[in-house]
């Protein structure tokens, strides 16, 4: 049978009619439910975008207060450290000392010249500078950490060079005596001692002969001289711990400023050790005069060089009986040194320090200087180019003859006239600076 085209459209419009609503509500259900399914799938995303956002806002608001609270506890510890934390060596006021006018002394600049100079080897720095029989001697060390650090007594006649003696530490200081054995002053981060070698038995055995005094550990040691009776002179720099050194000891002392320097002299006869001075703002260099008279002592504190009587007994520095030889220094006076001329070489660690001076009448300041760490106690310490590492005066009338400057340097650790040349040692370099005389 076929269905013809109006059959088969009536058969599609009966469909339609019978069975089109229902597809429509069907559709309309579906779509409905489409609807309401988007909806809550929108709300429970509205839901969850809103309880995330509170969870981010609780964990903001924590972090927040977990960082106020980290930022306070932070500016506590650098207020206790700065400000409250216990140190070795609280500083004292003081009265800042004059500053010298010019002297007129003759300008000399250090060498350009490599040749004048001397470099003892693969050393990290030089300590101590001496003469002996035409030759050079220089107390060279290796290690940048006190713990670490081992000290040569390195010799040379201007073409070969050796090491002679080793010791652990730093060895600050040597000088030859009449009999020539070599007295040492050595500085471990324990303290100090005063040792002796034998003329004949150099390299081989130190002997430590002074480690205390009167049950004390001593402190740390700067210097030592020999007096033609056999007596040795040697000084204490300060109070301040010999974990670091002299150096750091010495940058200590100028900030706080506690006088707690001392010479000593030891009777090798007699084993006895008694104080000459004390009181001195940082005992950095000695000096004695040829016939063994006359000691000179360098202040640093104070910038000046007391000049004292070396049979003298329990002196205070600036007190009766001791005078400033040269007072009002352009620098911080460390090592010194006499030709056989009595000519006095006095080298500088550091030029004058406008901020410290200023602050001489601040502990609080100079506390939290002290507090602050090393880095930032060696930025207020320099020798410009233009300042002076050293000065010569006449011990015989006070007339200054040169003044040694031309390099930009950490401190000026060492002076050693010899012949026609002045030897310098600087801080941190291991060679060995010079200059004409």
């Amino acid at each position: 049978m076929r269905i013809g085209f109006v059959e088969l459209v009536l058969l599609l419009f009966i469909a339609s009619i019978t069975v089109g609503p229902n597809a429509a509500l069907f559709v309309d259900r579906w779509l409905r439910r489409a609807q309401r399914t988007s909806a809550a799938a929108a709300r429970r995303k509205a839901q969850l975008e809103a309880q995330a956002a509170i969870e981010r806002e609780a964990l903001m608001t924590r972090f927040r207060v977990a960082s106020n609270i980290f930022a306070l506890l932070m500016l506590a510890a650098l207020a206790y450290g700065l400000l409250l934390r216990p140190i070795d060596t609280p500083p004292k006021a003081y009265t800042t000392p004059d500053v010298r006018q010019d002297t007129g002394a003759a300008q000399t600049a250090l060498s350009a010249d490599s040749k004048d100079g001397w470099k003892p080897g693969g050393y990290l720095g030089v300590d101590c500078v001496r003469t002996q029989d035409g030759l050079v001697y220089a107390a060279a060390y290796n290690g940048a950490a006190m713990k670490k650090r081992q000290s040569d007594l390195v010799r040379t006649d201007g073409g070969h060079t050796a090491a002679i003696l080793s010791v652990e530490g730093e060895l600050t200081g040597f000088a030859f005596d009449a009999d020539g054995d070599l007295w040492l002053t050595v500085v471990t981060p324990s303290g100090g001692a005063l040792c002796r070698a034998r003329h004949d038995s150099w390299g081989t055995s130190v002997e430590q002969v002074v480690t205390q005094i009167d049950g004390a550990p001593l402190g740390v040691l700067s210097a030592v001289e020999t007096g033609p009776d056999g007596k040795v002179y040697f000084a204490v720099s300060t109070e301040a711990a010999a974990k670091n050194g002299l150096e750091s000891a010495l940058r200590t002392e100028l900030i706080a400023h506690t006088g707690t320097g001392c010479v000593y002299v030891y009777d090798p006869s007699a084993r006895t050790v008694e104080q000459v001075l004390g009181g001195v703002a940082g005992a950095a260099g000695l000096a004695l005069s040829e016939d063994g008279r006359t000691l000179y002592v360098s202040d640093l504190g104070e910038r000046c060089v007391w000049a004292v009587d070396a049979d003298a007994r329990e002196l205070t520095a600036g007190g009766k009986h001791c005078e400033s030889f040269v007072s009002g220094l352009p620098g911080y006076p460390g090592a010194l040194a006499l030709d056989e001329d009595g000519i006095l070489y006095i080298s500088y660690r550091w030029t004058r320090s406008g901020w410290l001076e200023k602050h001489a009448d601040s502990t609080l300041l100079r506390g939290i200087a002290l507090r602050a760490g090393e880095n930032i106690q060696k930025k207020l310490f320099k020798l410009p180019a233009d300042a002076p590492c050293a000065e010569a005066v006449d011990t015989a009338d006070g007339s200054w003859k040169q003044t040694f400057s031309g390099r930009e340097l950490d401190g000026c650790t060492a002076v050693c006239p010899a012949g026609s040349k002045v030897y310098f040692g600087a801080a941190g370099s291991a060679s060995l600076l010079s200059a004409r005389v």
